[in-house]
């Protein structure tokens, strides 16, 4: 298991981790031109890996271009977090907007960037996001992505379905 970037501890201990991430193989058989033409579309892209757990990711894809990153399930992850990321809390809390909104303030601290959307889908490449950090908190656990948007905009995209944005954020 790798040693976190940083730690915070705003009541649960929240820790940052780097995060990494491998596409679906099937991700090269996407038809790019029709997802061009969709309005909207959501689809399982490969999975991120920190900390010691692992979560799918759900991108968001509008005329082609990836506009939102979800984690929708945890390897690694207890029972609780599981079913908690199905929608069926059983015990353990939730990341609370405070722990949430001090790790994200960490992360800008420290200028890890965030994943830049949108990300237009590539044509003839295999897809390579690059995943700055990503949050993990308590129990049960939970893993939130970092996601930078244009003017700004910072936000966590969380398993459980709780995160946060903040607006352009400026740091003393």
């Amino acid at each position: 298991m790798q040693k976190p970037l940083a730690t915070v501890g705003v009541g649960p201990r929240v820790e940052i981790h780097r995060g990494g991430f491998r596409a679906f193989e099937a991700m090269k058989y996407l038809d790019v031109a029709k997802l061009r033409k969709t309005g909207k579309a959501r689809i399982e892209i490969g999975r991120v890996q920190g900390g010691g757990v692992e979560a799918t990711i759900v991108a968001e894809i509008c005329k082609g271009m990836i506009t939102n990153l979800t984690p929708i399930d945890c390897k690694g992850c207890s029972r609780a977090a599981r079913k908690a990321a199905r929608g069926t809390r059983s015990g353990g809390a939730a990341p609370t907007k405070k722990a949430l909104r001090a790790a994200l303030e960490r992360v800008l601290q420290l200028g890890y960037p965030g994943v830049k959307l949108p990300i237009a889908v590539p044509t003839a490449k295999p897809l390579e996001i690059v995943i700055g950090p990503i949050i993990i908190y308590g129990d049960p656990l939970d893993i939130c992505i970092v996601l930078s948007y244009p003017g700004g905009e910072t936000c966590v995209s969380c398993l459980v379905g709780r995160g946060i944005c903040v607006g352009p954020v400026v740091l003393e």
